[in-house]
């Protein structure tokens, strides 16, 4: 099956010359997040990287929840794979933070050296997220925690439609049938998440 990732998409949307460098600094904060919220050791990572001990001091400020709550209730860089039903039935695969919240409401949750406002990348991760777990698009909203190298970090709350899910899904479609169809790469097949075996968690 074709399977198109959030890199495929760049790739198709800018062409490999036009596209932007691999962000060392930009993984590292990721990797350090990730290990964070495992419990996992960090500082070696963070004496090498003075920056990023600030940035994940700002996440907590802003959101100390991300650092408090546990699997399964909040899933850290986990993957979704849904499908798009186009002319080749793509796939679209996505990373992305996921925190289940009480009354059946999922937030998703970026922390990222970048802009507040809603980009093409949040949009098909919003997407995929609501596909993937069966959700109303109206259950599910986006927390973009932006970090800066010298101004403090900002957090943003942004909702999210049926209008922007199909937008999205309308989008995902025009991009994917203007251009080549992507190499389908293996994958194995998700799992549904069971979202009835899942905790709330209390905001």
């Amino acid at each position: 099956m074709p399977v198109i990732t959030i890199n495929g998409l760049n790739t198709l949307i800018n062409p490999p010359k036009l596209s932007l460098p691999i962000d060392d600094e930009a993984e590292n904060l990721q990797l350090a997040m990730k290990q964070t919220c495992m419990k996992l050791p960090t500082k070696p990572l963070l004496i090498a990287h003075p920056k990023i001990d600030r940035w994940i001091m700002e996440i907590g400020f802003l959101y100390p929840e991300v650092f408090e709550w546990e699997p399964p209730q909040f899933l850290v860089d986990v993957q979704f794979t849904t499908q798009l039903c186009n002319t080749k039935d793509t796939w679209v695969q996505i990373n992305t933070n996921a925190a289940f919240l009480n009354n059946g409401y999922v937030n998703l949750i970026e922390w990222s050296i970048r802009q507040p406002i809603l980009n093409w990348t949040d949009k098909v991760k919003l997407w995929a997220t609501t596909e993937y777990l069966s959700l109303p698009p109206e259950k599910l909203k986006l927390t973009i925690l932006t970090l800066h190298p010298t101004y403090p970090a900002k957090r943003h709350e942004i909702s999210w439609d049926s209008q922007q899910h199909e937008e999205t899904r309308q989008w995902l479609i025009s991009v994917l049938t203007a251009q080549a169809p992507p190499v389908p790469i293996p994958v194995a097949s998700p799992a549904k998440l069971d979202l009835e075996k899942i905790a709330e968690v209390e905001i």
